[in-house]
């Protein structure tokens, strides 16, 4: 049984020439291919910044450097059934590793059916879904 909403925080990396977003493809069976910046959950007593930093060396072996906050999103889904309710801290970063630069596939190393890339700031969010909810506004993308 679940006790509340799931505190998670998300990288906002745009890309230095680009403006690209970097984001986890997920290629799920039950569901349409979608994007999110990376990111996960909050453990107790860790501080967003922590958890991001973390996750981001769990799930591409990567350095980067945390900027400001600049959302908090509420997001409440449910994916291939499941019901999901989270608390976003959405934070701004960027790769301090210039390898992360380039635009290819990069493997979630937990995952198997997800993989980074860079999202083109132009890519409308009917076209690829950009979650969580909110998250084309807060960057000012288009719909």
């Amino acid at each position: 049984m679940r006790s509340g909403p799931r505190a998670i925080v998300i990288a906002a990396i745009t890309h230095p020439q680009t403006g690209a977003l970097f984001v986890a493809e997920t290629r799920w069976d039950r569901t349409p291919i979608f994007h999110r910046p990376p990111g996960g959950g909050i453990e107790f007593g860790e501080t967003a910044a922590e958890a991001l930093r973390r996750e981001m060396r769990e799930e591409f072996d990567a350095q980067i450097e945390v900027g400001p906050r600049i959302a908090v999103l509420e997001n409440i889904f449910d994916i291939a059934g499941e019901p999901g309710h989270e608390i976003v801290i959405v934070l701004r970063a960027a790769f301090l590793d210039q390898r992360f630069l380039v635009d290819v596939e990069y493997p979630v190393l937990d995952s198997a059916v997800d993989f980074g890339l860079w999202r083109p700031c132009d890519l409308p969010h009917s076209v690829v879904p950009l979650y969580p909810d909110g998250m084309p506004e807060v960057l000012g993308l288009p719909l």
